[in-house]
């Protein structure tokens, strides 16, 4: 099976105790065992002291090829070789493929707020993206930020006569200066975007790349 791939042992992957993926944290993948995988445990003094089990949960796995994002079940704990999180091998996933959307360069304002374990909801910092695609987006920040630290990100794009708000969860790609005093370019890597929400980006994407004023 294509899952197979992604879900393996010593494979990094976030976790989300939120269906709609609010606070992510990060595990990896200690064991497969036929119908559910086992995960390291979350240490965090936010997240639940214990695993419900049937509980639903999210999960993301990043990797150089793209992002797998699925919905799935705790079944319970493990307690051997080592302490674990059992879930259910996932039925249903999303894919989504690095660079298999066009990228619209176009400035546009936007929010993002880094999400730490334990910090609770941080204030949103305005930044500027610099390009956008359905896939993530390159911001131009006033200060670094660290590979692989998770953003709520927060902007508004026009689709015909309206504007609709979207608020989705980034992981950090790459953070490097801008060659402008103060000033950082960051890719973010959407990990936790409804299919609503990239339908309303793509078609604002698309849209402008129509019009013929901006190039692909």
């Amino acid at each position: 099976m294509e899952i197979d791939q992604w879900i393996r042992e010593d494979r990094p992957l976030n976790v989300s105790f939120s269906l709609e993926g609010e606070d992510w944290y990060a595990s990896k993948v200690l064991k497969v065992d036929g119908k559910s995988f086992f995960i390291a445990p979350i240490n965090n003094k936010s997240t639940p002291s214990a695993p419900i089990n049937g509980a639903k949960i999210r999960v993301s796995i990043p990797s150089g090829k793209g992002l797998l994002l699925f919905t799935t079940k705790i079944m319970g704990e493990g307690r051997e070789p080592e302490p674990s999180m059992e879930l259910e091998y996932p039925q249903d996933f999303m894919r989504m493929e690095r660079r298999a959307y066009p990228r619209l360069p176009m400035p546009l304002e936007a929010y993002y707020s880094e999400i730490r374990p334990g910090a609770g909801a941080l204030a949103f910092a305005r930044s500027l993206a610099l390009d956008i695609s359905g896939g993530g987006i390159l911001l131009e920040t006033h200060r670094p930020c660290p590979q692989e630290t998770l953003v709520r990100l927060r902007l508004q794009i026009p689709i015909g006569d309206r504007e609709e708000e979207l608020v989705v969860i980034g992981r950090i790609a790459r953070s490097y200066p801008a060659g402008v005093a103060g000033k950082n370019q960051v890719g973010v890597e959407f990990i936790d975007i409804t299919p609503r929400q990239q339908e309303s980006l793509m078609q604002f994407i698309a849209g402008n790349l129509e019009e013929g004023t901006i190039e692909a």
